[in-house]
C-alpha cells in the first residue's frame, strides 16, 4: 500500500529543505492560516509540501495517461497482440470454451 499524502509529506520535512519565496492568492493563504489555526502541530511549510506532493503526483498521473494514449509503436502492438492472446488461452483453459 502507498504511503499517505500526510505520511510522504512528513518525509519530505526530515529531507534537506529548500528555502521558497512566493506570492500566493490571498484567499488561499487565509485557508491555509485557518487550517494551521485548527491543527497547532502544523504549518505552512507542511501544508505548501503537501499540496506539490499533491500536484506532484497528479503531474505523473497525467504523464502516464499521456504515455498510454499515446499510438503504440509496431513493437508495442505485436506484444500487446501477444498477451492478449495468451489471456484468451488462459480463458479458454479455465473456463473451457
Amino acid at each position: 500500500m502507498a504511503p499517505s499524502t500526510s505520511t510522504r509529506a512528513a518525509s519530505a520535512s526530515k529531507r534537506r529543505r529548500a528555502k521558497l519565496s512566493t506570492t500566493v492568492d490571498a484567499d488561499l493563504l487565509a485557508a491555509v492560516d485557518r487550517f494551521i489555526a485548527a491543527n497547532p502541530s502544523a504549518d505552512r511549510s507542511q501544508v505548501i509540501d503537501e499540496a506539490l506532493l499533491l500536484w506532484y503526483a497528479q503531474e505523473q498521473r497525467r504523464a502516464m495517461r499521456a504515455q498510454y494514449q499515446a499510438p503504440q509503436s509496431e513493437e508495442e502492438q505485436a506484444e500487446r497482440a501477444a498477451w492478449e492472446a495468451i489471456r484468451r488461452e488462459a480463458n479458454r483453459r479455465h473456463f473451457g470454451g
